[in-house]
């Protein structure tokens, strides 16, 4: 038996208030459209898709990578996707595309994915989420390493979780850079 999680039903609560019977029905509607797409075309970016056609068209630079060049990518990035129990990361995921593509592969892997837009991240959450994949979505900036939030997906059970920086497998420390790391040649050495 799944246990109730009384914070997330308080925060369910107070979200709908705001919003009327029908608007309501109409989002359980969407999502249940949602689902049937994915039962239909599993590990698909029907969100994604939608987001860069409708919303975006483009602008901050938000073209994500087409579904054809994913599943090229994944095939040839990690070439023993066949086992199990290996971590896939996408620190730019957008709305997962990448991982959606390895999952296709293989989805009993974990699967992690960052992005420094909260709609992508949130997008990328749901598309995991909907897919059955278990894993986390960050909000961040890959770059420096700055941390705004992050939802771990079906790792403990089935939902999404929001947690702090601390219980997030994807942050860490950027590595700091030391003068003892610069050489006589002048190349420095990132990682020792």
């Amino acid at each position: 038996m799944i246990q109730k999680d009384e914070d997330n039903e308080a925060l369910y609560m107070e979200t709908i208030k705001s919003y009327t019977k029908e608007e309501l029905n109409e989002l359980a509607k969407s999502l249940g459209a949602l689902q049937l797409n994915v039962f239909d075309n599993p590990y698909s970016d029907i969100l994604g898709e939608y987001f860069t056609q409708s919303i975006t068209k483009g602008q901050n630079g938000q073209f994500f990578t087409p579904t054809h060049v994913c599943e090229m990518m994944a095939q040839m990035t990690v070439p023993n996707l066949e086992e199990e129990g290996k971590r896939i990361l996408d620190p730019a995921c957008g709305s997962g595309r990448m991982p959606l593509a390895a999952a296709k592969i293989n989805h009993k892997n974990e699967f992690f994915g960052a992005d420094n837009d909260q709609t992508c991240a949130k997008m990328a959450t749901l598309n995991f989420f909907l897919n059955g994949l278990k894993g986390e979505v960050a909000w961040m900036n890959s770059l420096t390493m700055e941390w705004y939030g992050s939802w771990q997906i079906n790792m403990n059970g089935l939902g999404i979780i929001p947690v702090e920086k601390e219980q997030s497998y994807i942050w860490s420390e950027a590595p700091k850079l030391k003068k003892s790391n610069i050489n006589e040649d002048k190349q420095l050495t990132l990682f020792s």
